[in-house]
């Protein structure tokens, strides 16, 4: 499995590499080694905290460097090269946030939204589906706010407006709404990716996997992008060229969509 090119995955966790519902990824867990022992970075890129993607680390039994909360941070860089930084803040901090938000966006839309951090452990353990052990690491953010919305849909395009003309954004996962700074997972896989090059001169490609919306964007600006089965989408409604699907779910389809997309790279490298 060898290539001219340099080869960064950037992937989503939950419902792309990890099972939606049992958050596993053992079966894969084999072929993930056999892509890091050929040089091919996996860099996740999710919704979660900086502590729930270390501990999948130590699942994986593997320092990987990680982007945190929908592109909010860039961790461990300098594990690839010490000449690259440790970590990039691309964010401020949810107090400034939640200000914003209070001061900005309209009672009668606010009054919609219900945030983890109001609602008791039993409480977020139900809308995240996680053990209860790990509902800490989810719930306590550095960058962004997880809530429920209670309103219709144009109750959430109006939020939308008046968050963008905030200067923020909500970022829509499986479970969740994020309420998040102005940036991406997008933005921030464009920042390693600028970072990789100030120092690297070889050839790189990216290859995306996502499954949801808040991965749309980081696949459009992906070489490959890759779609793991989730019965929301189809391709005319995500509307991305070129991209791969997988007929599995997590974690199986993402091994399945990855090694797609390595044969294309393979035939045109």
């Amino acid at each position: 499995m060898k290539f001219n090119s340099k080869i960064l995955i950037f992937t989503d966790l939950d419902g792309s590499l990890l099972n939606r519902e049992s958050f596993d990824f053992t079966p894969i867990k084999n072929f993930l080694k056999e892509l890091l022992n050929n040089d091919i970075f996996i860099i996740p890129n999710s919704s979660k905290t900086a502590k729930e993607i270390m501990n999948f680390n130590e699942e994986l039994g593997e320092k990987l460097p990680y982007i945190s909360e929908n592109g909010s941070a860039i961790h461990d860089l300098n594990l690839i090269n010490t000449n690259f930084p440790e970590k990039i803040t691309l964010s401020r901090e949810t107090n400034e946030i939640m200000d914003i938000f209070k001061k900005k966006i309209p009672s009668s839309l606010r009054s919609k939204c219900t945030f983890l951090n109001d609602v008791d452990k039993k409480k977020q353990q139900e809308i995240l589906g996680l053990p209860i052990k790990k509902i800490k690491y989810a719930v306590n953010r550095d960058y962004t706010l997880p809530f429920i919305f209670n309103g219709n849909k144009n109750h959430k395009e109006n939020l939308n407006k008046f968050v963008k003309g905030s200067g923020l954004t909500l970022q829509e996962g499986g479970r969740v709404i994020n309420l998040c700074d102005n940036v991406s997972k997008s933005q921030a896989m464009k920042n390693v990716i600028k970072v990789f090059k100030k120092v690297n001169n070889e050839n790189l490609v990216t290859i995306g996997v996502g499954d949801n919306f808040n991965d749309l964007e980081m696949l459009r600006n992906s070489d490959f992008p890759c779609l793991v089965f989730n019965d929301k989408f189809t391709l005319e409604k995500i509307n991305i060229n070129n991209c791969i699907v997988s007929k599995k779910p997590a974690p199986e389809g993402w091994e399945e969509i990855v090694k797609m997309a390595l044969d294309k790279i393979k035939q045109t490298d």
